[in-house]
């Protein structure tokens, strides 16, 4: 396929065709008896993963309804339909087999439902993607990483994260749908999605760690010079999904710092009666076993000790020190030098902050005023002429990012940003895409 059929290529357009999408997607019925014959592939029922129609037909009867016989016809019309994309047919042997399309239609359906739960293997993918990246030293090889190997393994970091979230939608769901009215079931209950609640939070944690790596990845592609538009938007695809994936892992921790109070509040109000009851029994227990002696005191049941309301004050001792008897040793006083190199040092960093501060003040200055003179501004041509005339990259993004905001504030102003990358021969290592301010 050369890119301009890459281009061309409409999706919805050809998956909207009549039929394509019910042989990509079967009825339950048909799908149900794929995985039945995917489950005696695993256990070996049919070890050399080749079965006769015999094996289809008994599939589609182990996953039909009690006492309802479907005609061979119907068997027949359901395996010619799969033929499309699920199944092959050896003429020879007189064998199916599974298409490569039924292999990743069941492997990623059994792995979505069973869970796998493994930061030490996204850890081990993030690390062997950076170390990869490494060795991209021409634009091909760039080019290759991002739109193969990065892309290969993209399934694999999301559904660590879709994992963790569909733990915690199945807990709550636990509590949502509890049928018993019985208060003891239902804390046990509670008490299950909290473990489960803590152990995802934990592994969130875990997660993030793993994805660390990420950072480097990001890095490194950032450092690149040598691209063109095409590697600037694959790059900027990568960007967006690394940013995605941390995304989901704060929405992930945002849900569970929002459930976990609930939770605790539940388990207060459902304890609340069965804490009042004990207290009700201990007194109704303290008022029968407890007995008054001759002193009018109230002596508790023997399992019981009684209160100390009144203990006597003890005795002390009290020695008076003669201060011109036991005079204290006089402390000795440290005398702090004062030192000028550091006092030097100090003021002329200040004065730098403040001759910085002064400089990024009257730069933005220029830059609206240039605005309400010509009604428009390029950001990016500014941006150099700032590092030329002052050499610091500080006061030019300061200025930028602060004109940008104040762009973005107004009514009057209008920014824009396009994706082309703009340079300067005399500023080296630094780009930056097109920017602009309009006045409106």
């Amino acid at each position: 396929m050369n890119e301009t059929d890459k281009i061309n290529f409409d999706f919805v357009k050809e998956i909207k065709e009549p039929g394509v999408y019910q042989l990509l997607f079967p009825k339950k019925e048909v799908g149900l008896a794929v995985m039945v014959l995917f489950e005696k592939i695993e256990n070996k029922s049919l070890p050399d993963g080749k079965f006769i129609e015999k094996d289809l037909h008994d599939a589609f009867a182990q996953i039909s309804k009690p006492n309802e016989r479907y005609p061979k016809e119907i068997y027949s019309a359901h395996i010619e339909e799969l033929q499309e994309y699920f199944l092959d047919y050896n003429q020879e042997t007189q064998k199916y087999y599974f298409k490569d399309y039924a292999y990743r239609f069941y492997t990623y359906a059994k792995e979505t439902l069973e869970g796998n739960f493994s930061p030490t293997h996204i850890e081990k993918i993030c690390s062997l993607l950076t170390a990869s990246l490494r060795q991209r030293e021409t634009l091909e090889d760039l080019k290759f990483w991002l739109t193969s190997e990065f892309r290969k393994y993209e399934p694999d970091l999301r559904e660590q994260v879709d994992f963790l979230d569909r733990q915690i939608i199945e807990s709550v769901n636990k509590l949502k749908n509890n049928p018993t009215n019985s208060d003891k079931k239902f804390i046990d209950l509670l008490k299950e999605v909290e473990n489960n609640l803590d152990k995802a939070q934990e592994q969130s944690r875990e997660l993030a760690s793993a994805y660390s790596e990420t950072k480097i990845i990001r890095s490194i592609l950032e450092k690149r010079e040598d691209t063109d538009s095409e590697t600037d938007d694959l790059i900027a695809e990568v960007h967006f999904f690394i940013k995605y994936l941390n995304e989901r892992l704060d929405s992930i921790d945002r849900k569970l710092d929002r459930i976990q109070p609930k939770i605790r509040q539940l388990f207060a109000i459902l304890n609340r009666p069965q804490f009042n009851s004990k207290i009700e029994k201990f007194l109704h227990f303290l008022l029968d076993k407890s007995t008054v002696n001759g002193r009018k005191e109230t002596l508790l049941p023997k399992n019981i000790n009684n209160p100390a309301l009144h203990i006597d004050t003890p005795n002390f001792t009290i020695i008076e020190r003669e201060r011109e008897l036991f005079p204290s040793k006089p402390k000795k006083r440290t005398i702090y030098k004062t030192n000028k190199v550091k006092i030097k040092e100090n003021t002329q960093g200040i004065l730098r902050i403040l001759s910085q501060q002064d400089l990024i003040r009257k730069w933005e200055q220029h830059i609206i005023a240039e605005i309400e003179l010509r009604g428009t501004i390029d950001l990016s041509a500014t941006f150099f002429k700032i590092m030329e005339e002052t050499n610091d990259g500080q006061i030019a993004v300061s200025a930028i990012y602060s004109s940008i905001q104040q762009a973005r504030k107004s009514n009057d102003f209008d920014f824009k940003m396009y994706k082309i990358k703009q340079t300067n021969s005399k500023i080296e290592h630094i780009s930056l895409w097109k920017m602009n301010i309009q006045k409106i």
